[in-house]
């Protein structure tokens, strides 16, 4: 397959285009497509178009905030802005500041804004719904309740099949497929069967409260800056997002955090945090609402015993815990089928949470297509660089976790890794220019 001299994405508009996957990073492409006039259409397998709040903070690094910028076009703000990193001791006081500026926002705003701008969905988030990008933009479909089950490829023609919410099943023809459908993708799983997830030896633990419920000194130690804590062999990070409106008036807003726990794969700890109340045990996650009582005490006393006491108030205000086991894999490749088939995303690497560029990880993939689209970047180039900025910034995050969660030895060998690694796409780097 020569990716260097493929012109199927750049001649001939407007092209079929299926995205696999309609959550923040599918609606980040699929804009990206319909606004160079392209014909999407999203599958996404969950039934409800109008998604639940998914409990989740989200940094806006460079690359998102500059995909906001060119792409969301209502223009409104959408972050809480950090001034620092601070961490903080077992009283409170600050051990050390990080300076550097962050954007904060959240899975909701993200996604009811994007989705106002690609099919003009209303919602609390967003009002005005925006001008599409020009007579150019393309047909635009969100297709809710599809779960892909298989993709083929026939003289040059990819053909997506799925089941619908109804248990009825159909196919769709396509130009050019992105699989875009998270960590556990199927569309990862149908190119690249071998590229299971690993268990990283934790779970993440994460929780919502709102500003106006903790006390003022709470409040007054957080601020809206990113605030980190650290116990024995866990960590927890919290920061200032929009309110559950997208709202980012002081008081209105929600304070979010992560908190990393080691568990064994196979020990009773990790068996007693995935079953669910009903006795269910799950492999990944439970359903928000259905964390055992004694399981969410077990947390909360030991915030209480040996937490800063900001971050042992916010574990004890929580009424909605998640939790979930922390996982990654990658794939091989990011092409597929003579470059129909794209994976992005998760979907092409599954990382770390801990330097949270997830989001950021789409943004890159789909910045970086919308220049293969306009013929200013090679397939093969945007294959490279994506694959690139995926194992670099997973490792950076495995560097972050070997830090608070596994000792000095393992930070020195991820070091080492992470060393050889930058030089190798150094290198890369250097030749192909």
């Amino acid at each position: 397959m020569n990716l260097n001299n493929d012109v199927s994405l750049t001649e001939g508009l407007p092209k079929t285009v299926v995205i696999v996957g309609g959550s923040i990073a599918g609606l980040m492409h699929a804009i990206v497509l319909a606004r160079l006039g392209h014909s999407v259409h999203i599958l996404e397998s969950n039934p409800s178009s109008e998604r639940e709040d998914q409990g989740a903070g989200i940094m806006a690094r460079e690359r998102m905030h500059e995909y906001m910028t060119t792409y969301e076009l209502s223009k409104q703000p959408y972050s809480v802005e950090s001034p620092h990193i601070q961490i903080i001791n077992s009283q409170g006081g600050v051990k050390r500041i990080l300076k550097g500026k962050q954007q904060m926002t959240s899975w909701n705003i993200l996604y009811y804004r994007l989705r106002a701008n690609f099919d003009g969905l209303r919602s609390e988030y967003c009002l005005e719904i925006p001008e599409h990008g020009g007579p150019a933009h393309g047909k635009s479909i969100f297709d809710a309740g599809k779960t892909v089950t298989d993709i083929t490829y026939s003289d040059g023609l990819v053909t997506v099949h799925f089941d619908d919410a109804n248990a009825d099943s159909g196919s769709i023809h396509a130009d050019l497929v992105i699989g875009v459908d998270g960590p556990r993708s199927t569309v990862r799983q149908i190119l690249e069967p071998s590229s299971g997830l690993k268990y990283a030896g934790y779970v993440v633990w994460r929780g919502l409260v709102s500003e106006q419920d903790v006390s003022l000194e709470t409040r007054n130690i957080i601020g809206e800056k990113i605030t980190v804590f650290a116990a024995a062999h866990n960590y927890m990070l919290l920061n200032t997002i929009p309110g559950y409106d997208g709202s980012l008036m002081p008081g209105q807003r929600l304070l979010n955090y992560v908190w990393y726990w080691n568990c064994d794969e196979d020990s009773q700890d990790l068996e007693d945090i995935l079953t669910d109340s009903d006795g269910n045990k799950h492999h990944n996650t439970v359903p928000i609402g259905k964390i055992r009582e004694e399981v969410w005490a077990k947390q909360k006393d030991y915030a209480i015993k040996y937490m800063a006491p900001a971050f042992a108030e916010l574990v004890n205000k929580t009424t909605q815990p998640f939790v979930a086991t922390v996982r990654e894999g990658s794939a091989s490749r990011a092409a597929f089928y003579d470059g129909k088939v794209l994976l992005v995303g998760d979907a092409l690497t599954a990382m770390r949470p801990h330097i949270a560029s997830s989001t950021n990880q789409a943004a890159v993939n789909a910045l970086l297509l919308g220049k293969v689209i306009e013929g200013d970047l090679t397939l093969a180039e945007w294959e490279r660089q994506s694959l690139q900025y995926g194992e670099i910034t997973a490792l950076k995050s495995v560097l972050i976790a070997s830090w608070y969660l596994s000792g000095y030895t393992a930070t020195l060998y991820t070091l080492a890794n992470y060393g050889r690694t930058v030089i190798s796409h150094y290198l890369s780097d250097w030749w192909h220019s």
